[in-house]
């Protein structure tokens, strides 16, 4: 839990002035300060970008608020990106083909049913949690995807993505390892939306449940999850099964 709860922690501030007011209360002189790279300033940005996107959403978003975050001017912002939307791209583009991509890894692997769905929850909640709040974007402004052409893709890349769960759960139940009578879009919808609720409560937990995602490893609301899925989803007489998930470990890696 030392590892979660380090990551909960907001950095220390260690710039240049603050390094320089340190040395000279101390009567040493400053030490030499390197100005940020193109790079390191465009990773900056998008990291705040990211954060405020996923906290206050990508249109109430301003860039003059941007700027702000990372102490620069606004204009001095389009310098490195042309757009608000070309930030958006960056943080969402690589994470949804990504996922959409191991989905289909995933489904097209040569194992049954049941396996292939333990990986992809296994697979959807390790990236969901690692990458919070760039998963965080995608579930909030999947109506503003669907209304800009330019980014076609994601939804695309969703669809791809619905697709190969779909075709999971399908063979599930037609070698009967699964109820006949799933629902297949309200159980994949239901599925999606409860391990990003489960990554976002992990990530960030809730003030008013009174730190209890604390009393937690990343391991237990996994099995948690991957028990309480399967349970809704098998058939009857398959209920008291152990859930297979050391052998769905290896496929289920993330592959970029």
């Amino acid at each position: 839990m030392a590892a979660k709860d380090s990551g909960r922690r907001k950095a220390v501030d260690a710039s240049p002035a603050r390094e320089a007011t340190r040395a000279a209360s101390v009567g040493q002189p400053p030490g030499p300060t390197a100005k940020p790279s193109l790079a390191d300033r465009r990773a900056t940005i998008l990291n705040v970008a990211t954060r405020r996107f996923a906290e206050f959403g990508f249109e109430a978003t301003t860039v003059r608020q941007l700027a702000d975050d990372v102490n620069i001017l606004s204009g001095s912002l389009y310098h490195h990106f042309a757009t608000k939307d070309e930030m958006l791209h960056e943080i969402v583009r690589d994470a949804v083909l990504q996922v959409k991509d191991n989905a289909i890894r995933i489904a097209r692997a040569p194992l049954d049913a049941e396996h292939r769905l333990v990986a992809m929850i296994l697979l959807d909640l390790g990236e969901m949690t690692r990458n919070q709040e760039v998963h965080a974007i995608l579930s909030n402004e999947r109506r503003f995807f669907r209304r800009r052409e330019e980014f076609a893709y994601v939804v695309e890349a969703k669809r791809d993505a619905y697709h190969a769960w779909r075709a999971v759960l399908q063979d599930g139940m037609d070698t009967r390892l699964f109820k006949p009578d799933l629902d297949i879009y309200l159980t994949i919808s239901t599925i999606v939306r409860m391990l990003n609720a489960a990554a976002e409560w992990y990530a960030n937990e809730d003030a008013s449940m009174a730190g209890a995602a604390a009393a937690y490893t990343l391991d237990q609301v996994t099995d948690f999850h991957l028990d309480f899925i399967l349970n809704a989803v098998r058939a009857p007489a398959r209920a008291a099964e152990p859930v297979p998930r050391q052998a769905c470990e290896e496929l289920a890696k993330f592959r970029a």
